[in-house]
């Protein structure tokens, strides 16, 4: 049987199929992680699923070194060819599921999960291993759809009707807020910041641009 993570690869491994209707999205998701990491020091970055790089790469320096990890390989190629040539050396690719790679424990002082639960086998075993390889007083920020809010439930049943006519490559991970702070818990991670924004309605992206989309966000929900 194949498994939801060999699915994720397949529906990946066109890159624009997913990058170009979540420009503005991944936008969001880069302001708020250069947000969130604003007041702290770190070395060693992990970004898991990192997609084009568009999140990671602002956080790229001289003295720094980043993973970039993505079961997609045009995904991975896509990031490649955003790396700046003189910090080439800095930058590690990974071409594989983040459960199969192999990392030292406390390698990094910074992970990047960001809309990768959806997409995982168990989300509970990637949220440990997150916390095994963070080096103590590390951060990590996870981003994820909490498919039991009130927005949350409307796109999962925007997404059951669409499936009764064009069916999905695979089904999502329901995932729910609470259960993913009691597993950080758990896993000796403990919360310092939040920042809850909600997508524009499902299609919105065949409306308007993706400038559009994202001062609508904005607009609703403010800065991270």
């Amino acid at each position: 049987m194949t498994t939801k993570t060999e699915q994720a690869r397949l529906f990946f491994e066109i890159p624009e199929k997913y990058l170009n209707r979540r420009e503005f999205d991944i936008r969001i998701r880069r302001e708020t992680v250069q947000e969130f990491t604003r007041a702290r020091t770190f070395q060693s970055i992990l970004d898991i699923g990192c997609g084009n790089g568009s999140i990671s790469l602002p956080l790229l320096t001289p003295q720094r070194r980043l993973t970039l990890l993505d079961i997609s390989s045009n995904m991975l190629a896509t990031a490649r060819r955003e790396i700046p040539t003189d910090l080439m050396n800095n930058v590690e690719l990974v071409n594989e599921s983040f459960m199969t790679a192999s990392f030292e424990p406390g390698a990094y002082d910074l992970v990047l999960c960001l809309g990768v639960l959806a997409h995982v086998d168990s989300p509970a075993d990637v949220i440990a291993k997150v916390a095994r390889i963070l080096k103590p007083g590390g951060c990590v920020i996870l981003e994820f759809t909490d498919s039991y809010h009130f927005m949350g439930r409307s796109i999962v049943l925007y997404h059951r009707f669409l499936n009764r006519f064009r069916p999905t490559t695979y089904p999502l991970n329901h995932i729910r807020e609470r259960e993913v702070v009691r597993t950080c818990y758990e896993n000796e991670l403990r919360t310092s910041a939040f920042y809850r924004y909600s997508l524009p309605p499902p299609g919105s992206h065949r409306i308007f641009g993706q400038e559009t989309l994202y001062q609508m966000t904005r607009t609703v929900f403010g800065p991270s």
